[in-house]
């Protein structure tokens, strides 16, 4: 079956099965939780300065990781030492990354972008 006779949902299979999704989404929603932590401020801290500006620039970075996991997935490896770089020094620089939930995602996330193998052209050609 051509990917025109397919409906949307085998589409979006297809399109999840190619790339590291599960990654791309982790790294996505870390870098966004760094940026909200410092947006919203919560009452008992207050994340301004160079704290509030390093989450707006790492969750900013990650969030480009994560697009490149999906959109270029042969850069999987660059997104993801990057990730895991970044989720590290946010542990430091950014309100001990995102009250840990940040740095929790990202790491994942960056674990499982350079964990992932890009599936076999054929089922034939993975048995030779």
């Amino acid at each position: 079956m051509t990917q025109a006779g397919m409906g949307s949902v085998g589409r979006w299979r297809l399109w999840c099965g190619h790339r590291p999704f599960l990654a791309g989404l982790l790294l996505g929603l870390g870098g966004l939780e760094l940026i909200c932590v410092s947006w919203a401020g919560l009452g008992f801290l207050q994340f301004t300065g160079i704290a509030g500006a390093s989450s707006w620039a790492l969750g900013a970075l990650l969030v480009a990781a994560g697009a490149t996991t999906w959109w270029n997935p042969a850069l999987r490896h660059f997104a993801g030492v990057l990730a895991g770089v970044l989720s590290l020094v946010s542990l430091i620089a950014a309100n001990v990354g995102g009250l840990l939930v940040g740095f929790l995602l990202t790491a994942v996330g960056s674990a499982l972008a350079l964990a992932w193998v890009p599936p076999s052209a054929s089922p034939a050609s993975a048995e030779q």
